[in-house]
Order: C-alpha cells, then structure tokens, then sequence
C-alpha cells in the first residue's frame, strides 16, 4: 500500500485534500499530520477507516521531522511556506518525493536551489500544487504549446460568491498569505527584466465570463513570476489577484494600524508578533456556513507568435462550490491530490526540484481535474 503524508493534513486546505486522496485513492495508506496531534487524529478517525492515521510532528525539528516521513512515498506540504525548506530538507533525509503550495516567489527561488540533491537521491519535488500557482502553471504549458514562439503571460482570478454570511467579514485563506500579498513588493517580467515594484500598485480592469464580470486587480508577489520567465522564455509576465474595494481597504487598514508588523511587542511581559496575533484572530472568518455557493475562475492571457503571426490565447478554468467546500478551496487542495498519485504511480519520470508546469502533463491533469468538475477551457479573444 502506498502512503502519502499531508502535513499540515488538518487544516483548512489540507482537509480537502485528505478527502480527495480517500475517495480516489482506494489503495493509498493516508497519514494527517500536523504540529497538533489531538487534532491530527481527531480528524483522522473522522474517516472510520484504517488506512487513514493521525500524526503530531513539529516540521521545525528537521530530523525528527524526517523519522516521521521515513516509508512515505509522497509528502504533501500544506503548512505555512515559511516551512518549505525545513519539509524538503527533511523529505531528502527520509528518502521521500515532496510536493507543495507554493513558494511566494522568494521561498520558490530557495527551494529551486535544492534540485541536485533531490535528483542525486533519485526524487522530485514539484513546487506549487495548488490552484495559482498549479492549475495556472500546467494552463501555461499547455496554452505555449499552440505557439511557435511564447511571448506574454498574464495571469489574473476573478470570483463570485452568492454565499449568504451571517458572520461581519469572510476570510479566502490565511492573513499570512494575504499581508504578503499586500505587503511584498510584486514582481514583473517587462522586456525580459525582472522588476520589483510598490505594493498594491498596476490597477487594470479584468474581463471574466459571466456571471464574474469586469473586476479590478492589482500586481501581487506570486510563485508564477520566479520560475515562468525561464521555463517559457517570455519577454513579459505579470500576476494580478483581485479583490472587492471594501475588502481591500479592511486589509490595508489592518496593515497601518501594525496588526501585520513582526516586531515583538510586551503584552503582560508575554512577547508576542502583532502579525501572529493577527492570523490567528482572523482564522475565526473563515467561511462558515452550511450553504456556501460561489465560483472562481482562473485566467491566462497569453501572447506570442505563431507561423510568423501574432498570436494571442485565452485560457480559463472554472471551479464552482462542492460539498460546502468554497471553489477557491477546492481548486487548491484538488491538485496535491492528483499529483501525488501521479507521482506514486510513476507517471512523472522526470527527478529533481522542478516548478508543475515542467513535469505534469497537462492533459492527463486536465482529465483528472474534469472528473472533479474543475473545468479548464479557451476563451474569446
């Protein structure tokens, strides 16, 4: 029986994807892990169901971390990716295949550093499984192969919600994620030089199918920016996320009142990070409802060449709330899933530390991502 380790296996994404793994993986033994054991095990005997397990691991401590993950034939990283060099660091050590979330760029840099020693121990890491970075990636490789020569990439997600909250503010995903959004200076590939530029800056009006519309989005630090450029050899490359105006200020507001500063601060001669204070207050606005109906799509506009012509192409995939599972959820935690069985099942050949738009076949993802009722399409020029 193979076995597949999610760390952080309990948390909002990590759920989904244990789920997945259980209900298309008959033959796989599935370990959630995290750093809270009662709460790795309580959701791990939700399942009722013997090749589910829960673990407590502090990723942290490398080496203890990799006797945990001695046996494994894949390990999903879905903790924080502050964390990304200390699971792969230990997955080398247990002699195990690695796969992850992303990087924000900067961490992706790092952790693309490390592909020598994961090819001389004869095991890939594939960076960035989820849905941007992931389903964006594998939607580059696939949209370059209708050029003859890939110039532009821009990449953007645009979503929808009918949900009716009865809670005041509704949280996509964690405040860690979205203060580097925020905060972090983006990066933008222009005639073939990598920029960094003001956060929250390059505001442009989005086009998405209905029932999406026209959104605005601003240029953000993405895992896209630090591997594209080279895997595509683009002239051009940018990464917009957009937001609604009242969430957007809500945000902002919170970084100058220094509820994101990592600066100590004494509170009853307890130290404590405002910005960890934060987080862990906002995880309380997460979605939380029996009824959750909303839709996002992913975009590509891509630009090039072909038989001496310009050339441009629009790729969309569209993900719509199962299961009372927001689709910004669901498009993330569906891909760990697929890829790791990929892997086990040694339908990805190639070794190393590699970003999913160099080693995933585009078409077999797509099928898989169909039978999940994730849909990837062209659109209107």
């Amino acid at each position: 029986m193979k076995r597949i380790i999610i760390l952080g296996g309990y948390g909002n994404i990590g759920k989904v994807v244990a789920k997945d793994l259980f209900s298309s993986c008959k033959h796989c033994e599935i370990v959630i892990a995290g750093s809270d054991k009662k709460k790795a095990e309580e959701y791990a005997s939700s399942f009722n169901n013997k090749r589910v397990k829960g673990l407590g691991v502090n990723v942290k401590d490398i080496n203890k971390t990799a006797e945990i993950l001695k046996g494994s034939d894949v390990v999903i990283n879905c903790v924080i990716y502050y964390l990304n060099l200390h699971i792969m660091k230990a997955c080398l050590k247990a002699k195990a295949n690695y796969l992850d979330l992303g990087g924000l760029f900067h961490m992706t840099k790092k952790q693309l550093k490390l592909h020598k020693e994961f090819k001389r121990n004869n095991l890939i890491a594939v960076l960035g499984c989820g849905s941007t970075p992931g389903i964006t990636n594998i939607m580059a490789a696939y949209g370059s192969k209708f050029f003859d020569k890939l110039e532009e990439i821009h990449i953007s997600f645009g979503d929808k919600d009918f949900t009716k909250y009865n809670q005041p503010f509704v949280l996509p995903y964690t405040m860690y994620t979205l203060f580097d959004e925020f905060m972090l200076k983006p990066a933008v590939l222009t005639k073939r030089k990598l920029k960094f530029l003001k956060p929250v800056t390059g505001e442009k009006e989005i086009e998405f199918p209905k029932p999406v519309g026209k959104l605005k989005g601003f240029l953000t630090l993405h895992s896209e920016l630090a591997t594209f450029p080279s895997s595509f050899n683009l002239k051009e490359c940018t990464f917009r996320v957009t937001f609604n105006e009242d969430f957007k200020n809500k945000i902002q507001f919170l970084i100058k009142a220094g509820f994101a500063s990592e600066k100590d601060i004494k509170i009853n001669n307890i130290k404590i990070k405002p910005k960890d204070f934060t987080a862990r207050i906002m995880n309380q606005w997460l979605p939380k409802t029996k009824k959750i109906n909303d839709l996002e799509y992913l975009k590509l506009e891509l630009k090039g060449i072909k038989n001496r012509k310009s050339k441009n192409l629009i790729l969309y995939c569209l993900t719509k709330s199962k299961n009372n599972i927001p689709a910004g959820v669901y498009n993330t935690a569906t891909p760990p899933s697929i890829i790791a069985q990929m892997i086990y099942s040694n339908k990805i050949n190639i070794k190393g530390v590699l970003p999913s738009e160099k080693c995933i076949n585009p078409e077999n993802f797509f099928k898989e991502l169909n039978k999940r009722d994730i849909i990837v399409f062209k659109g209107k020029k």
